[in-house]
């Protein structure tokens, strides 16, 4: 079972993609939505599916990245979390990804790329898989550079017990970095799926850059490589 966590706000006109794509393409999911407080009708429509394999969190209010995903994770079911965002697409079936966790890692990155709805049934845009062809999955790591970020993919939940979750001091942008670093540092086994295959919709983004998320990544990455955990992370 895995319980996919996301945050929304104003976006109703993508929710139906969101559902079908989600909890309606597979029961063994569970959608934790967490709504910044919507003006648009998301809350009526979420409330008017009554599906019990959606969880609707009313933050009441805009949010930042790390506490709408905080609050997602401590209500959520299952084991297995997926991040998540309101304006993709998976391309692969789930019974894909959940053949995956049968290889024991704690975490998993699953690949992206930029698109439309239509090409995700595109054979010349499914191509491939890495940057060449245009595809974002980013761990350099095993090459010997230093960068990985999940974007998109999988955290077992004994992470988030034993180093923390997303760190409360970001805004919003690096914090799926820190996550994933911090992880991988502390011992924890990745896996690139580079196979598992999710399109992100040309979409207006409502994030906000905040100058301070970078530097306190670049902070916390030193701390990370030396087993030391920040203070003031929330634990599940």
């Amino acid at each position: 079972m895995i319980s996919i966590v996301t945050g929304t706000l104003n976006r109703v006109g993508m929710l139906p993609m969101l559902i079908d794509n989600t909890v309606i393409s597979d029961e063994r999911i569970e959608l934790v939505l967490v709504d910044g407080g919507s003006t648009d009708g998301t809350i009526d429509y979420i409330k008017s599916l009554d599906n019990p394999q959606i969880k609707l969190i009313e933050v009441g209010g805009r949010s930042t990245y790390p506490h709408f995903m905080n609050l997602g994770i401590q209500e959520s079911t299952h084991e297995v979390i997926c991040q998540w965002n309101d304006d993709v697409i998976l391309a692969n079936e789930w019974s894909e990804v959940f053949a995956e966790l049968e290889s024991g890692h704690d975490f998993y990155l699953f690949n992206w790329k930029y698109g439309s709805y239509d090409d995700v049934k595109d054979p010349a845009w499914l191509e491939g898989n890495d940057h060449t062809k245009g595809w974002c999955l980013c761990n350099t790591i095993p090459d010997g550079g230093t960068e990985i970020v999940m974007n998109y993919g999988l955290y077992h939940k004994k992470i988030f017990r034993e180093i923390g979750m997303y760190n409360p001091e970001y805004k919003y942008y690096c914090a799926d970095g820190d996550m994933a670093h911090r992880a991988y540092n502390f011992g924890y086994t990745v896996k690139d799926l580079r196979n598992i295959r999710v399109c992100s919709l040309p979409t207006t983004k409502v994030a906000t850059p905040h100058p301070n998320d970078s530097v306190i990544y670049n902070n916390n990455m030193a701390l990370h490589q030396q087993k030391i955990l920040p203070e003031g992370l929330h634990y599940l």
